[in-house]
């Protein structure tokens, strides 16, 4: 959609933090003729999309305890028929995921702590039919398409603690005793390795945590 001075851009926000709907509204004021459409909830967003039929529809990629909620529900909106154009708006700058968040089918990403100005033309260009990456974040997006080129992704200390126990077969619990942390620690950061490391389930996690470790040389 092409938006003209007369047109009304019903845009549609699904984020599970109500402060960032009313913050759109003040991010377009006086630069785009919006409407912005609330839901807080991947299921709600759905909903709202088949209700309210809208111009173009703006995704957080973290929604809940996932960080690839986001990435599930294009794809969800995408398999259903949803035209629209979507933006992606985040805080994550991983090339990894954000490019699993292109391959699902949103026409481009944008950073939350980005500035105003930079906000409201990544809408007005998608919403146009266009595509918005940062700069900075497509050159790395391009270099994972690299032949040959290294993709592995950074991971903390912490990070690599876990990975070398999932690696070894341990279970959540048995990590969270042997390090001395949280059962619900041990999960946040398998959920992050899994989005890290592109596992499907925690199977798919023991054999690239394997992998990984291989590869890098991190094993103990």
């Amino acid at each position: 959609m092409t938006q003209t001075s007369t047109e009304t851009l019903r845009v549609l926000i699904i984020d599970d933090h109500p402060v960032v709907a009313e913050g759109w509204d003040r991010i377009t004021r006086g630069r785009l003729d919006c409407q912005v459409i609330a839901a807080s909830t991947p299921s709600q967003g759905f909903q709202a999309w088949r209700r309210e039929a809208p111009d173009a529809i703006v995704v957080d990629l973290t929604m809940g305890d996932s960080k690839l909620a986001g990435v599930r529900l294009i794809e969800r909106l995408r398999a259903a028929g949803a035209a629209q154009p979507m933006l992606v708006f985040t805080m994550h700058r991983s090339p990894i995921i954000a490019r699993r968040a292109l391959q699902a089918g949103c026409n481009g990403i944008i950073m939350k702590d980005a500035p105003s100005d930079q906000i409201c033309d990544a809408l007005e260009q998608v919403a146009a039919g266009g595509d918005y990456v940062p700069a900075d974040l497509a050159r790395k997006i391009a270099l994972l398409e690299r032949p040959g080129g290294t993709a592995r992704p950074r991971l903390t200390p912490r990070e690599l603690d876990i990975l070398r126990a999932i690696a070894e077969g341990l279970a959540y619990r048995e990590i969270a005793e042997r390090a001395r942390i949280s059962y619900k620690t041990v999960s946040n950061v398998s959920q992050t390795l899994k989005d890290k490391l592109g596992a499907n389930s925690f199977a798919d996690l023991v054999v690239k945590a394997i992998r990984h470790l291989d590869e890098t040389g991190d094993r103990v």
